[in-house]
């Protein structure tokens, strides 16, 4: 039989397999028991998971969406939230805030096993956290936030707290903004009523004076004024042409402070709503997300799959046998391995 006979076919795998079937069935099955005693709690720490699902909302000002006003038209209280809010929702369900409250809360220190004494503590507690609470995005607009643990009771707990805790982060954001609005449109309220008091003292001293109506004063009294010319009543006319003086003298006074009081006066009703609708923000918890399924204890594990475990070990066990048996097998057929041992004696 020549060189290229003696070489190993590919092509009699099968052969080659019915031949060393026992040892593949050794290896396999050996890989096999390997697998289902290295996939278990003993050495893999089985994790649960539990998700929260979630729809963002699609304001964040109560005040205008109940109270209306200008600008208002078309916003729904009621209404879910677009790709932009589902965006920001993520960004606020990832931030620093939660986690730190996350980790206080539920001890996350010595729940992973982070010692107290190790030097970088906290760099390994966010890269725990990261890899075991994760948020997305889902194709229908959703936003999950999906958390694995230990305990299936602590992960369905985090998954609860972090929805929760987005409105508590969200609302004390704009707590801050909204106390800015307030103390602005109460110090311009309070100015614009101390206007509306200064004005009306002002023309208070007019009226008393006698002009508390210029244009029908002054339209009475000219019509007098022509009665008692054409009558040849002149002590009448001197006493209307000293009411017309005294008109003219405090009118234009009258007609500004009257004009500047209507003006302040709705100055004062548009502050007046400005300021109740960021009291309104201000005193009112919103809820930026509507929840659609919320997070419940797991009864299953989803790591480690062990049936995969124990199937990729079989598989690779048994195929890396089937190299180096095939291996084997080509030495042997060049009489390598042969040489090998004859070169190990001592020559007669």
């Amino acid at each position: 039989m020549d060189q290229s006979k003696k070489d190993f076919d590919s092509t009699n795998v099968f052969l080659f397999v019915i031949r060393w079937w026992k040892h593949l069935a050794i290896i396999g099955f050996l890989a096999a028991l390997a697998g289902v005693i290295f996939s278990g709690p003993r050495f893999i720490t089985p994790m649960y998971e539990s998700t929260v699902t979630m729809f963002p909302t699609s304001t964040s000002s109560i005040s205008r969406a109940v109270l209306g006003g200008p600008g208002t038209y078309g916003q729904d209280f009621l209404q879910y939230g677009g790709v932009d809010d589902a965006e920001r929702l993520l960004q606020v369900l990832g931030s620093v805030a939660i986690r730190d409250r996350v980790a206080e809360r539920y001890n996350l220190m010595d729940h992973y096993g982070i010692g107290s004494e190790e030097q970088y503590r906290r760099t390994r507690l966010i890269k725990t956290y990261a890899e075991n609470i994760s948020s997305r995005r889902t194709q229908f607009g959703a936003v999950e936030v999906s958390v694995r643990d230990k305990d299936p009771v602590m992960a369905a707990d985090i998954a609860n707290a972090i929805a929760a805790l987005a409105d508590s982060v969200q609302n004390e954001m704009r707590y801050q903004r909204a106390l800015q609005a307030y103390e602005v449109a109460r110090s311009n309220y309070e100015e614009l009523r101390g206007q509306l008091r200064v004005t009306e003292d002002s023309l208070r001293k007019v009226m008393q004076a006698g002009v508390y109506d210029f244009e029908g004063q002054t339209s009475m009294l000219t019509q007098q004024l022509a009665i008692d010319l054409s009558a040849g009543n002149q002590r009448g006319v001197r006493a209307i042409e000293e009411r017309l003086d005294a008109l003219s003298e405090g009118g234009g006074a009258y007609l500004f402070l009257s004009n500047n009081l209507q003006a302040i006066s709705s100055n004062l009703v548009a502050s007046q709503r400005r300021m109740q609708e960021a009291k309104t923000d201000l005193d009112n918890f919103l809820n930026f997300k509507f929840i659609l399924d919320p997070a419940f204890e797991a009864e299953r594990k989803v790591y480690p799959t062990r049936w995969l475990i124990v199937f990729l070990s079989a598989f690779g066990a048994t195929f890396m046998g089937i190299i180096a048996l095939m291996v084997f097998e080509n030495l042997v057929s060049k009489g390598i391995i042969a040489e090998k041992k004859s070169a190990g004696k001592k020559p007669e």
